[in-house]
């Protein structure tokens, strides 16, 4: 797309970005230096074979399992107040500096000399009990750093950037619940997520994240038991869910993920699509557009999973959305692990006629619209 078409947009000055994952929102060649700051081994052999095993890329990449392989060494980085506080403070900054520019250096850092826009409000999520040191312990959740002061941590970090930007940048921090997780494990960061809910207010959201093949909730039992977990957060806190991404969640368990959850999001519900286009069931559509749920896509780690088979798919679930009048947004996910941003990504799509220019702009006022966050006072 040539300069002169990309001027003629009416872009926002500063937009909202709903859905980035704390572990991918660091840039790679800050990881290196949290790690070697901190003594981790098991890194690789150096600097290029550090990058190397963090680098989410095409070709090495087969679903969403394989996709979420890396985080366990990036929680394990940034796990304890010291790192979590470091790593919250680069992501926001990262977000501000980064998100509207189209072209990116080779490690993340900032590549064009223009921008598109500014992110002003951020929604950044992340795993408190996976950054405690507990990520390789695979069943409990006692970790070797206390949880308590990660989330003070996270929630210091989130003031201190704020009180910096002067009014320019707003964020907020989702807790997200793990589907690899034990109920107790999930049921016991439900807790300190409500206790320290009436202690700030940094903290605006919940999620389920993971990998659904560890959990898909298609037993009654399991729906009873994250409902259990969603139900022990504060009312006022948003919800959103990661649903129907993959094959191992069909749309009979997504309606019932959606009837037991009662999230007000969902992030890459593709079972709801693929469902209406291949069987004709349009149940999956029906219960997004009848209780007003947003879709959160992620364009281009949806076609690193192969949750969207290819760019050209991305018009055909966006043209499906409208049909429906479904609401939906665009955001990163991984900008840092995939070495993107928000710009880039809504480049990607303009650029193969998967998305029109209505069809991004109104995206990105959906999230304006739809965000966790306290109406901006900007």
């Amino acid at each position: 797309m040539n300069s002169n078409r990309l001027e003629a947009i009416n872009w926002p000055t500063s937009v909202t970005e709903l859905h980035v994952h704390l572990g991918g929102s660091v840039p790679l060649y800050r990881l290196w230096e949290i790690a070697i700051d901190r003594g981790i081994r098991g890194m690789g052999e150096g600097y290029e074979d550090f990058i190397n095993i963090l680098k989410i890329q095409d070709g090495r990449v087969k679903d969403l399992d394989t996709y979420l392989e890396v985080y366990d060494k990036i929680e394990l980085i940034q796990s304890g107040p010291s790192a979590i506080r470091e790593s919250v403070i680069i992501a926001i900054h990262r977000a501000y500096r980064t998100g509207g520019m189209v072209h990116l250096g080779p490690g993340g850092e900032g590549g064009s000399p223009n921008s598109l826009f500014k992110i002003g409000r951020l929604e950044l999520r992340f795993n408190p009990l996976k950054r405690t040191g507990a990520v390789f312990l695979k069943g409990t959740h006692a970790g070797l750093y206390d949880v308590d002061r990660v989330i003070k941590a996270a929630c210091d970090a989130v003031q201190e950037v704020e009180i910096g930007f002067k009014g320019a940048m707003q964020v907020g921090l989702i807790f997200c619940f793990g589907r690899d997780m034990t109920f107790e494990a999930n049921l016991a960061l439900a807790n300190k997520t409500a206790l320290w809910a009436e202690r700030t207010d940094k903290i605006i959201g919940v999620d389920l994240a993971g990998p659904e093949s560890a959990n898909s909730l298609s037993r009654q039992e399991a729906r009873d038991e994250m409902a259990e977990v969603f139900s022990a957060v504060p009312s006022h806190l948003g919800r959103t869910i990661h649903a129907g991404e993959t094959p191992h969640v069909t749309v009979d368990t997504f309606l019932k993920t959606i009837e037991a959850l009662s999230p007000s999001r969902v992030a890459h519900p593709i079972v709801a699509f693929r469902s209406h286009w291949e069987n004709g069931d349009d149940r999956g559509l029906k219960i997004l557009k009848e209780r007003g749920i947003t879709c959160e896509f992620c364009i281009k780690s949806n076609l690193l999973t192969r949750a969207v088979r290819d760019i050209s798919e991305y018009r055909k679930i966006l043209d499906t959305c409208d049909r429906f009048e479904i609401p939906y947004t665009f955001s990163t996910d991984a900008p840092s692990l995939q070495v993107t941003s928000l710009a880039e990504e809504l480049m990607l799509l303009l650029e193969n006629g998967a998305a029109t220019e209505d069809q991004i702009l109104r995206g990105l006022a959906y999230a304006e619209k739809c965000s966790f966050l306290p109406s901006s006072t900007r």
